[in-house]
């Protein structure tokens, strides 16, 4: 590949992303490729941060907009210290949620109007679009079931125990991205089996970019 590649995986929590981009990682690494596996928030260390204060479920002060600006702060660190910097060197990227997941979560599922920050957005994100988005859809009900099953509370974070209405506005936003953007977006059933997931996601791979 003459040029390193942004690939994003998205979808509710639980939806089994983070089991997905491992598996995906892996496989890359066997074909030959140079990977970079990352998350957001908390890719940098000052993201690593910023992750604690987003995620503790002890802060539950935290204004939406103070939390949109903190997400907001944690994908530009992340882009000019670690992505570009990966992608120049013709790395495949593989990132744990980028810009998808806060027009879900917070333009949907907090309902905030993010017209507030699209000079933000405009300058510092979207010129950086990912190549391949891999969206893991699940029900809200499978999200609220998957997530009682984190047997200890102290599991949980901040965002794991919104009602699952929160997570029916944060599902809406997800199918509207995806459909606005079907050529970006590779919607996947994650309710299946997590291997006939990882053989979708490899197939589509070996399609997009001629790996293996």
């Amino acid at each position: 590949m003459q040029s390193g590649k942004l690939i994003t995986f998205e979808g509710l929590d639980g939806c089994g992303k983070s089991t997905q981009l491992e598996k995906a990682t892996k496989w890359l690494t066997l074909q030959g490729c140079e990977v970079l596996k990352t998350q957001q928030p908390g890719g940098t260390r000052i993201g690593k941060q910023i992750r604690n204060i987003l995620l503790n479920p002890d802060h539950k002060e935290l204004h939406p907009e103070s939390e949109l600006l903190l997400y907001l702060s944690d994908r530009i660190q992340h882009l000019t210290e670690t992505i570009l910097p990966a992608k120049a060197e013709g790395k495949m990227v593989l990132c744990d949620r980028f810009h998808d997941s806060t027009v879900a979560y917070q333009g949907y599922g907090r309902g905030l109007n993010l017209k507030s920050i699209e000079s933000i957005i405009t300058y510092s994100i979207k010129p950086y679009t990912p190549d391949l988005t891999f969206l893991l859809t699940i029900s809200p009900t499978t999200v609220v079931d998957r997530l009682d099953q984190r047997k200890e509370q102290s599991a949980k974070d901040r965002l794991d125990i919104e009602s699952s209405k929160f997570f029916e506005r944060t599902a809406k936003g997800y199918q509207e991205l995806a459909s606005a953007e079907p050529e970006r977006f590779v919607c996947l059933d994650g309710e299946q089996e997590i291997e006939v997931i990882h053989q979708q996601i490899i197939s589509e791979l070996q399609d997009r970019f001629s790996i293996g």
